[in-house]
């Protein structure tokens, strides 16, 4: 696994050097918009309604909307220094706390944490420091351009850090708390209880799988199988042409493809041949071979 930061754990004094690898992947089916017509895949272009022009990208700034349709102008430069220094990349730590006053709402993002070299005295010390004490690591950390807060807590033999949100990013709900009810009878709270102990049992995330993913899943099947599939032809070309980028690669075509490709090319015999009858034409470039080039192309 690449990791894709590099920076250090810091608390105190203390540094560990550190490296972060993503810990999650999204698996929600992905649907495209595509022509009913022909089956092309419809795509978005960047448009000035006032000018009535497709832009390019260097044409197009970014605002910040301080009243209805005013905007406060940014250049590149400008934004750039808000971001501030790229390069800088640490976990710093804040505080401890106990993982049960946090509240989950709070977490975003999760990312593993690897130790950034073969000395793992330190990472190995915070960690089992931290299970020890059943204490989570609250910390600001610097992904790309905005600094957040994140928990780092121990996991196994490695660290997980989750991405948090700001205090400010949470939504109140104070407004829909319902209103004071009669307190449940004996009788209805044993029951409840009753119920919760039946259906207690071991966190396992693997019982209950992704039914909406699987669904889908099965359907694209059955849809591929029936033959209603439609093919972009309008991309084809680009994707033939581009020499790089990430590009879809059909399988069954690139073998039968090279099937073909094999069946045109000589056998090993009639190669050897070939060589030998292009050595003696160095070896005597005045003569002509007896024999006709095989035709390239």
């Amino acid at each position: 696994m690449r990791a894709f930061w590099s920076g250090e754990i810091s608390f105190g004094l203390v540094t560990i050097p550190a490296k972060l690898y993503t810990a999650t992947k999204d698996l929600t089916p992905q649907f495209h918009q595509l022509h009913k017509e022909c089956g092309t895949r419809i795509t978005m272009v960047r448009r000035c309604p006032k000018c009535n022009k497709d832009l390019p990208y260097d044409q197009i700034g970014k605002g910040y909307e301080v009243a209805k349709n005013e905007y406060a102008l940014f250049t590149k430069e400008e934004l750039a220094k808000l971001d501030g220094d790229e390069t800088g990349g640490s976990i710093e730590i804040v505080e401890f706390v106990d993982p049960l006053e946090v509240d989950l709402a709070y977490v975003e993002k999760s990312y593993w944490i690897g130790p950034g070299s073969k000395n793992v005295r330190g990472y190995d010390l915070l960690r089992s420091v931290l299970a020890e004490t059943k204490k989570v690591a609250l910390a600001k950390v610097r992904l790309r351009t905005r600094t957040r807060l994140a928990l780092v807590r121990p996991r196994g033999k490695l660290f997980a850090l989750d991405m948090m949100r700001f205090a400010e990013e949470l939504v109140p709900g104070d407004e829909l708390a319902p209103a004071d009810q009669k307190e449940p009878s004996p009788r209805e709270k044993q029951l409840a209880l009753h119920l919760v102990e039946e259906l207690s049992g071991p966190f396992d995330p693997a019982r209950h799988p992704d039914e909406y993913r699987n669904a889908v899943l099965a359907a694209v099947d059955q849809k591929v199988e029936a033959g209603e599939v439609a093919r972009d032809v309008a991309e084809e070309a680009p994707a033939a042409a581009a020499s790089t980028g990430a590009q879809v690669i059909d399988l069954a075509e690139l073998l039968s493809r090279s099937i073909k490709a094999a069946g045109n090319k000589p056998g090993p015999a009639k190669a050897r041949d070939d060589e030998h009858e292009e050595k003696a034409e160095k070896a005597a470039p005045g003569k002509t071979a007896k024999k006709g080039k095989r035709a390239t192309g």
